[in-house]
Protein backbone atom coordinates (compact mmCIF):
# COMPACT_ATOMS: atom_id res chain seq x y z
CA UNK A 1 0.00 0.00 0.00
CA UNK A 2 2.74 2.41 0.79
CA UNK A 3 4.81 1.54 -2.29
CA UNK A 4 1.51 1.85 -4.14
CA UNK A 5 1.07 5.70 -2.60
CA UNK A 6 5.12 6.17 -3.01
CA UNK A 7 4.86 5.70 -6.52
CA UNK A 8 2.05 8.02 -7.41
CA UNK A 9 3.75 10.32 -5.68
CA UNK A 10 6.79 9.54 -8.05
CA UNK A 11 5.25 10.25 -10.99
CA UNK A 12 2.82 13.22 -10.13
CA UNK A 13 5.94 15.14 -8.80
CA UNK A 14 8.18 14.14 -11.98
CA UNK A 15 4.90 15.06 -13.86
CA UNK A 16 5.41 18.78 -12.51
CA UNK A 17 8.75 18.75 -12.03
CA UNK A 18 9.01 17.99 -16.25
CA UNK A 19 6.03 20.92 -16.50
CA UNK A 20 7.05 23.42 -15.01
CA UNK A 21 8.82 25.62 -17.79
CA UNK A 22 4.73 25.88 -18.92
CA UNK A 23 3.46 27.22 -15.39
CA UNK A 24 5.82 30.54 -15.62
CA UNK A 25 5.81 33.13 -18.20
CA UNK A 26 7.23 33.45 -21.11
CA UNK A 27 9.64 36.51 -21.07
CA UNK A 28 10.15 36.98 -24.34
CA UNK A 29 6.71 36.54 -25.64
CA UNK A 30 5.87 39.20 -23.16
CA UNK A 31 8.55 41.63 -24.24
CA UNK A 32 7.65 41.36 -27.79
CA UNK A 33 3.50 42.05 -26.92
CA UNK A 34 4.85 44.84 -25.21
CA UNK A 35 7.02 45.99 -28.06
CA UNK A 36 4.65 45.48 -30.96
CA UNK A 37 2.10 47.24 -28.46
CA UNK A 38 4.55 50.56 -27.49
CA UNK A 39 4.58 50.85 -31.37
CA UNK A 40 1.00 50.30 -32.24
CA UNK A 41 0.16 53.32 -29.38
CA UNK A 42 3.26 55.31 -30.61
CA UNK A 43 2.26 55.12 -34.61
CA UNK A 44 -1.51 55.05 -34.59
CA UNK A 45 -2.62 56.51 -31.70
CA UNK A 46 -0.16 58.99 -30.89
CA UNK A 47 0.57 59.61 -34.41
CA UNK A 48 4.43 60.49 -33.99
CA UNK A 49 7.30 59.55 -36.02
CA UNK A 50 9.25 56.75 -35.98
CA UNK A 51 13.10 57.94 -34.42
CA UNK A 52 10.48 59.33 -31.84
CA UNK A 53 8.95 56.00 -31.06
CA UNK A 54 12.32 54.35 -30.85
CA UNK A 55 13.58 56.53 -28.61
CA UNK A 56 10.59 56.21 -26.15
CA UNK A 57 11.41 52.45 -26.66
CA UNK A 58 14.57 52.29 -25.72
CA UNK A 59 13.66 54.53 -22.55
CA UNK A 60 11.04 52.41 -21.42
CA UNK A 61 12.76 49.04 -21.86
CA UNK A 62 15.88 49.89 -20.58
CA UNK A 63 14.44 50.85 -16.98
CA UNK A 64 11.91 48.30 -16.52
CA UNK A 65 13.44 44.96 -17.28
CA UNK A 66 16.01 43.70 -14.86
CA UNK A 67 17.19 41.07 -17.80
CA UNK A 68 19.58 42.70 -19.81
CA UNK A 69 20.29 39.99 -21.76
CA UNK A 70 16.34 40.23 -22.81
CA UNK A 71 16.86 43.95 -22.99
CA UNK A 72 19.27 43.40 -25.61
CA UNK A 73 17.36 40.94 -27.85
CA UNK A 74 14.67 43.26 -27.85
CA UNK A 75 16.44 46.12 -29.17
CA UNK A 76 17.32 44.21 -32.10
CA UNK A 77 13.34 43.16 -33.23
CA UNK A 78 12.82 44.06 -36.55
CA UNK A 79 8.88 45.55 -36.85
CA UNK A 80 7.00 45.86 -39.76
CA UNK A 81 4.63 48.71 -40.25
CA UNK A 82 1.36 48.24 -42.47
CA UNK A 83 -0.15 51.94 -42.60
CA UNK A 84 -3.51 50.51 -44.85
CA UNK A 85 -4.09 47.86 -42.39
CA UNK A 86 -3.08 49.89 -38.92
CA UNK A 87 -0.85 47.09 -37.72
CA UNK A 88 2.72 46.52 -36.65
CA UNK A 89 4.00 43.40 -37.27
CA UNK A 90 6.88 41.61 -35.52
CA UNK A 91 8.39 38.18 -36.68
CA UNK A 92 11.29 36.76 -34.19
CA UNK A 93 12.39 33.05 -33.87
CA UNK A 94 9.22 31.22 -33.49
CA UNK A 95 6.66 34.03 -32.47
CA UNK A 96 4.54 36.13 -35.05
CA UNK A 97 3.40 39.26 -32.91
CA UNK A 98 0.35 41.70 -34.76
CA UNK A 99 -1.06 44.48 -33.02
CA UNK A 100 -3.84 46.11 -34.84
CA UNK A 101 -4.83 49.23 -34.44
CA UNK A 102 -9.01 50.30 -34.25
CA UNK A 103 -11.13 53.66 -33.78
CA UNK A 104 -13.30 51.51 -31.94
CA UNK A 105 -10.80 49.31 -29.45
CA UNK A 106 -7.37 51.07 -29.37
CA UNK A 107 -4.76 48.70 -30.64
CA UNK A 108 -5.14 45.17 -29.69
CA UNK A 109 -3.82 41.52 -30.64
CA UNK A 110 -4.48 40.18 -33.82
CA UNK A 111 -3.96 36.39 -34.63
Amino acid sequence: MFQSLYIKLLVITLLIFFNLKNIFADETLIGLNATAKHYCNCFFISELNEEYCDIAYDRLFTVSLNDQELTEQLKLVEYTIDNEEKEIKIEFDKYKITSKFSENTGCYFNN
